[in-house]
């Protein structure tokens, strides 16, 4: 997937944010595909190698953007089969804005990576996560397409932990429910994907609740430090070594490399799970595996090594994948049962 921020928008303060547009209140539909440079569409034309017009390449297409004309740079935003059928980002948002936004402003970001090849929109939920206190997240559903193919229509549950701003998507299921994820392809059905959506967000909603009583199961389920080391080194394990290192010096010292960046990334995490984050004003974990999934989601939210921007990574891309990792891992390694996992 493409991780580059081609354009976005976004409302509120988030000390990762770098690029887009801020807003002063969020979005209503139109202002978000607007602000977020989605007022656009795609068409798929046929691929022929240079020169050779009657050379037609058979079994994929190309996605353009069709405000672009041909020549224009990033005009091309993917090279599909041809039974890829596009969904346009208005179409695509409309049937979002007609799930829970309704013209109402709930849009708090949106945008499309690097030329469109990935756009999303992320809309707030009516109410909160209440783990205990002050501890609270908000909820939003996430929608992501590709024009590329490398995402499937998706929508899910994601949270931000008001205190210090960590997100995390959540993937609802109960034994025996299908639809716990809301993703579909690319094949033009698209009525049926309207009402495969309209039931999938009723369900979202009602298994938010239970989202926060595994949260608060996992508040009150203790975790020692060494059990947190233990499962860290799960989570981020040591690199295999290479049959070849012992004789070729530089197969080694690319396998040192790896070990290396390996251990510094655990040592980081273990002083933001004691520590925390004093300059974002993240406190250091509690004693229990809410607190150790924290630790996870603020290393990864705003120090883990990146080479994408740091909202794609957090949201869409590797760091959104760690964190799931993570849920489930913890959900694991405590005994707690899978309610909701990633």
């Amino acid at each position: 997937m493409a991780h580059n921020i081609g354009q976005m928008f976004y409302f509120g303060e988030r000390p990762w944010h770098k690029l887009g547009e801020k807003l002063a209140n969020p979005a209503t539909l139109d202002q978000a595909l607007q602000a977020g440079g989605l007022d656009w569409e795609v068409a798929r034309v046929p691929i022929m190698p240079v020169g050779e017009p009657c050379s037609r390449i058979s079994h994929r297409v190309a996605v353009v953007r069709t405000d672009r004309k041909p020549g224009e740079s990033g005009r091309v935003v993917g090279v599909v089969h041809p039974g890829f059928q596009p969904l346009q980002n208005r179409e695509g948002a409309r049937m979002f804005d007609a799930l829970i936004g309704q013209g109402e402003a709930i849009y708090h970001t949106g945008g499309y990576l690097k030329n469109g090849e990935v756009i999303w929109l992320l809309a707030k939920l009516p109410g909160e996560i209440c783990v205990r206190g002050e501890d609270v997240l908000e909820t939003y559903l996430l929608f992501t397409n590709s024009h590329d193919g490398s995402v499937a229509i998706d929508i899910r549950l994601t949270t931000v932990r008001v205190v210090c701003q960590n997100t995390l998507s959540l993937a609802l299921h109960k034994p025996g429910v299908t639809g716990k994820v809301f993703r579909r392809a690319h094949n033009g059905n698209y009525n049926q994907l309207k009402a495969d959506a309209s039931k999938f967000f009723e369900f979202s909603i009602r298994q938010s609740k239970e989202a926060e009583a595994l949260f608060k199961r996992l508040a009150g389920t203790p975790c020692t430090n060494e059990a947190f080391k233990v499962f860290l080194k799960q989570l981020i394990p040591d690199p295999t070594k290479p049959a070849t290192a012992k004789d070729n010096k530089a197969v080694l010292r690319g396998y040192e490399t790896r070990m290396e960046t390996v251990l510094t990334a655990r040592n980081e995490v273990m002083s933001v799970h004691l520590e925390g984050i004093p300059l974002l004003n993240i406190p250091p974990a509690e004693g229990d595996w809410w607190g150790a999934l924290n630790s996870i989601t603020a290393w990864s939210d705003h120090l883990q090594g990146t080479e994408s921007d740091r909202y794609a990574h957090l949201l869409l891309g590797s760091g959104d994948k760690l964190k799931a990792t993570a849920l489930a891992r913890i959900q694991a390694t405590s005994g707690i049962d899978h309610a909701v996992a990633p």
